[in-house]
């Protein structure tokens, strides 16, 4: 009996060991992939829930891609705010609803492609002024923009002056880069607060500011040996969900509302970054081919980039209310 029984022993022993092997690989696999999956550059609003280095997704808090709460209140109460007003910033029928842009050429190219469409557009508010307050070749980074006696500032004292007030300026599109070079989460822990420092600055100087719409910044491509090369630009979309994020939390600093605000309401516009492959969200994909330079859209993906902002401030339920004829 023990002759008989010994191989069924030593096949079980066997069969055991072989499937605690298996699992372990399998096991194994998984949390490679998971580690894998964590350390890949997701789009935010594909990310979701997801996280990234250990941080949670989504363009707000929890993983969402929406708005929500006081302060997507906050912002419904901000959007409906925003009508036609004059230079000395009293509300007119005659008035404008004056749109800024402020930033690198990257987000200046986009305004003035966005103008393009929203003027004489039977869509859009009648009402509105365009204003392409960006500039390039390095002269208006986050850095440049929270200092307000760069010499940035002048280049943009000319715009706004040339055509309208700094008092009637309500809505503000921030597109630009930053000079810090450090790894995450460091990095975008340093430009949101640059960033929160730019909002500061913008409420000082544009008293009516209402809103400010961030985009992030589109993928990068060979070509670029500075902080324009990735993994930077995917960083700056945190940067820019993390500042959204202090004003939800009501951080020091960052007040939008109430007898002394210190600054004007931050939240998203078009999110721009993405990978090769199609977002899941919304089918928006950058390859390096849209580019000319590895970084600068070419003129008809430039297009396309405007084209994408301008939907959004069209069909958004905040957005939509300023921007779109009612």
């Amino acid at each position: 009996m023990k002759m008989k029984g010994t191989p069924i022993v030593i096949l079980f022993l066997f069969i055991t060991c072989t499937k605690e092997k298996n699992l372990n690989k399998q096991t194994s696999s998984a949390l490679t992939y998971a580690v894998a999956l964590d350390t890949a550059m997701i789009p935010l609003n594909d990310l979701g829930t997801g996280t990234f280095m250990g941080y949670t997704g989504g363009l707000y808090p929890g993983g969402a891609n929406n708005a929500s709460g006081q302060y997507a209140s906050d912002l419904l109460a901000f959007s409906n705010s925003i009508v036609p007003i004059d230079k000395s910033g009293t509300p007119s029928s005659t008035g404008k609803v004056v749109f800024i842009s402020l930033g690198a050429s990257i987000g200046g190219r986009n305004m003035v492609a966005l103008k393009a469409k929203t003027t004489n557009n039977p869509a859009t508010n009648p009402n509105l002024l365009l204003l392409n307050c960006n500039q390039g070749s390095g002269f208006a980074s986050l850095n440049d923009i929270m200092n307000p006696k760069s010499v940035y500032w002048l280049h943009v004292d000319g715009i706004v002056k040339q055509q309208s007030s700094y008092r009637q300026v309500q809505v503000i599109y921030l597109e630009t880069d930053d000079s810090a070079r450090v790894r995450f989460p460091g990095k975008p822990l340093i430009v949101k607060d640059h960033i929160d420092s730019c909002l500061r600055v913008i409420k000082q100087k544009f008293r009516n500011a209402k809103v400010v719409y961030v985009e992030a910044r589109t993928r990068t491509f060979a070509g670029f040996q500075n902080w324009n090369k990735e993994p930077g630009p995917y960083y700056f979309g945190w940067a820019c969900k993390w500042a959204v994020e202090d004003q939800i939390n009501g951080v020091p600093g960052t007040q939008y509302k109430g007898p002394k605000p210190v600054a004007p309401m931050i939240t998203w516009g078009f999110y721009e970054w993405a990978d090769s492959l199609p977002r899941t969200t919304d089918s928006f994909y950058w390859r390096s081919y849209m580019t000319r330079d590895g970084l600068h859209a070419t003129t008809e993906y430039q297009d396309t980039l405007a084209l994408r902002f301008q939907k959004f401030l069209l069909t958004d339920p905040y957005a939509s209310i300023w921007y779109a004829k009612h």
